[in-house]
C-alpha cells in the first residue's frame, strides 16, 4: 500500500454492508480500502470471546434477512457462511404454566396453536397468506434505490392492494393480529417483531411495517424463518473479508476516520484519528448518517437545511444485550429439564401479551427501564459445540426496552441495577438462571453507541418505522446513496432499506457508485 495512491474507493467502516459494498466494488475490478476504526472487522456483526472460553455474538445475534443475492455474487459459501434455520423457532413461556412452541412445520405449529384457540389455528394460513402477498409485492424494491410513492402504489396495485398498502404503512401489529386471531398466547409472540429495534410499542401506528421488515427473510424455503450462523455472526464478516482480500480489497484496523476531506463540493479523500490521509474516486460511509454528516464531514460543506434534517433523525435507541456464561441451561418452570431440549434451541420469548409488551413501552416512553420488559433469548451452544467450555453454555438476551436518555440517574450507575432487574424477569419463568450464571455483561445503548460507533446506539442508524424509511431514509431531499457531496456515498443501514443484518444498502450503494464511476470516466 503507497501512501499517495488514489484508489477507486474508500468504505469507512468494516460493518456488513461496507465489506459487501466494498466486495462488489472489487468484482468489477475496483481497487479499494477498507477503514475500520476498531480492532476487528464486522461492526455490529462480530463474534467475541467476552469471557475466557465463551464465545458469543456479541451485538446481532441471528440472521434471516441477509440478501440471497449477496450470498451469491460473494461467493459466501465458499469462506465459510453456514445459516442453519433453528425448530423451533421459538418456544414462549408463559406465567401460568402453559407454553407454545411455532415449528418450521405448519402442521406442528397448527397442533401447537390448536391447544389455545381451535379458530386461530384454522386462521394460521390465512395470516401468512397476508403477509407472503405483501412480501411478493414488495421485495422487488429492496434490490433498487427508495421508490417514490408513485412508484410503491404502482407494486401494491391490483387485488387487495391498498389495503395491504394501508397496513403497511398505517396500522400497528397489534390491530393487524386481532384482525386474525382471538388468543392472547398466540398473539403475544407474534406481536414483538413489530417492535424489535425501535421506539414503539405494539399499538403504535407503524408496528406493522417494522414486522414485515422481520419477515422478509427466506431460509430453505421458509418464509421469515431465523437461524444461527455457524461460528456466530462474526462468521458472515470473516466470509465476506475472504471473498473482499481475494479481490484485491485493502482491509485497514485501528483506522478511525477523523475527517472526510471536500474540495469543490466533492469528496476527494479521508484523513485518520493519526494522521494518514488516504484519496479515492468515491468514498463511501458505512457509519450511521448523523455520524457521518454531522462529525466526519465539515459543516462548511453542507448546507444548514440538510444538517437541520439528519440531527432531526429519529436514532436514540432502547435495547439492552445481556451475555451470559452458564454451567447449565435454563430450567423452565412450564417446561423443566437442564438437558438440551426444544425450549433451548431456537428463540425464547419473554412476552406473556400484547399487553405485557405495551406496559414494557409505556414505561420506556416516561425515560424509564421497563419494570417487566420483553426479551428474545438465544443458546447457540445448544446446538453448536465450540461456542463455550465442554458441559457450559452461552446465552444471549435481546431485551427492550431501556431508553437511551433515562428519567433518572445514569446508564453507569444504573447498569447493574437494570440487568439484575432483566435476570429477575428471566427467573420467573427458569427460576435456576441466577445459579446458573459464572458470567454477565450488560451493554445499554450507550455501550453500544461507544463500543460499535453507532449513534445512539440505535441498531437500524435510526428508526425504521414509515417516515423514516422510502423517499425519508436518510431525508426526503436525498433518499439515495449519493449524499449532497459529489462522490460521497451512503452504504450503510442508515440508507434504504434499512437495517439488521440485511446487506441490502451496502449492494444496492455499490451497484450506484459502479454506475457513477462509469458515468465520469466517460
Amino acid at each position: 500500500m503507497v501512501a499517495n495512491e488514489v484508489y477507486d474507493a474508500i468504505v469507512i467502516g468494516a460493518g456488513h454492508n461496507g465489506l459487501i459494498a466494498a466486495g462488489y466494488l472489487a468484482r468489477a475490478g475496483k481497487r479499494v480500502l477498507v477503514l475500520e476504526r476498531r480492532h476487528i472487522i464486522g461492526g455490529a456483526t462480530v463474534t467475541e470471546e467476552l469471557f475466557p472460553g465463551y464465545r458469543l455474538s456479541t451485538c446481532s445475534y441471528v440472521c434471516s434477512l441477509l440478501l440471497p443475492e449477496v450470498v451469491e455474487d460473494l461467493q459466501l459459501t465458499r469462506y465459510g457462511y453456514a445459516v442453519r434455520p433453528f425448530d423451533p423457532q421459538y418456544f414462549v413461556p408463559f406465567p401460568d404454566g402453559r407454553y407454545l412452541m411455532v415449528f418450521l412445520d405448519q402442521r406442528r405449529t397448527r397442533e401447537e396453536l390448536a391447544k389455545f384457540s381451535r379458530r386461530d389455528a384454522e386462521r394460521w394460513d390465512d395470516y401468512w397468506a397476508m403477509w407472503n402477498r405483501i412480501i411478493g409485492r414488495f421485495r422487488p424494491l429492496l434490490l433498487r434505490p427508495a421508490p417514490s410513492l408513485a412508484e410503491l402504489e404502482q407494486a401494491f396495485s391490483g387485488p387487495q392492494g391498498r389495503d395491504d398498502l394501508r397496513t403497511l404503512l398505517f396500522r400497528s401489529i397489534a390491530e393487524v393480529l386481532d384482525s386474525f386471531f382471538e388468543s392472547e398466547y398466540i398473539k403475544a409472540p407474534l406481536c414483538t417483531g413489530g417492535v424489535i429495534g425501535v421506539n414503539l410499542g405494539p399499538r403504535s401506528a407503524g408496528s406493522a411495517y417494522v414486522k414485515l421488515h422481520h419477515l422478509l427473510g427466506n431460509l430453505d424455503g421458509h418464509q421469515g424463518a431465523w437461524g444461527f450462523v455457524r461460528g456466530g455472526m462474526g462468521s458472515i464478516a470473516e466470509a465476506l473479508a475472504g471473498f473482499c482480500r481475494d479481490h484485491g480489497v485493502t482491509i485497514l484496523t485501528d483506522a478511525e476516520v477523523a475527517e472526510i476531506d471536500v474540495s469543490d463540493g466533492a469528496a476527494r479523500a479521508v484523513r485518520l484519528v493519526d494522521g494518514r490521509r488516504f484519496a479515492a474516486r468515491a468514498i463511501l460511509s458505512n457509519a450511521d448518517p448523523q455520524r457521518t454528516f454531522l462529525r466526519m464531514v465539515p459543516a462548511t460543506a453542507l448546507s444548514p437545511s440538510f444538517r437541520e434534517a439528519i440531527a432531526r433523525l429519529r436514532v436514540k435507541g432502547s435495547v439492552v444485550k445481556i451475555l451470559l456464561g452458564l454451567n447449565q441451561l435454563p430450567d423452565f418452570r412450564c417446561y423443566p429439564g437442564t438437558s438440551i431440549g426444544p425450549q433451548h434451541t431456537g428463540g425464547i420469548v419473554i412476552n406473556p401479551s400484547i399487553d405485557y409488551l405495551e406496559r414494557a413501552w409505556e414505561d420506556c416512553k416516561h425515560g424509564r427501564p421497563s419494570a417487566r420488559p420483553f426479551m428474545d433469548c438465544y443458546i447457540q451452544s445448544a446446538t453448536e459445540d465450540g461456542l463455550a467450555p465442554a458441559g457450559k453454555h452461552v446465552l444471549s438476551l435481546y431485551v427492550q426496552y431501556a431508553p437511551y436518555d433515562l428519567a433518572e440517574g445514569t446508564w453507569e450507575e444504573r447498569k447493574e441495577e437494570i440487568g439484575r432487574n432483566i435476570i429477575d424477569t428471566f427467573a420467573e419463568y427458569a427460576p435456576n438462571i441466577w445459579d446458573a450464571i459464572e458470567h454477565m455483561l450488560v451493554l445499554g445503548p450507550r455501550d453500544i453507541e461507544e463500543t460499535i460507533g453507532i449513534t445512539g446506539g440505535n441498531i437500524f442508524h435510526g428508526e425504521i418505522t414509515p417516515d423514516q424509511m422510502f423517499l425519508g431514509r436518510p431525508t426526503p431531499d436525498f433518499s439515495g446513496y449519493e449524499s449532497p457531496i459529489e462522490r460521497l456515498y451512503l452504504c450503510g443501514s442508515g440508507a434504504w432499506p434499512g437495517g439488521a443484518v440485511f446487506g441490502a444498502p451496502g449492494r444496492n450503494c455499490a451497484l450506484q457508485v459502479l454506475a457513477d464511476l462509469e458515468r465520469r470516466r466517460d
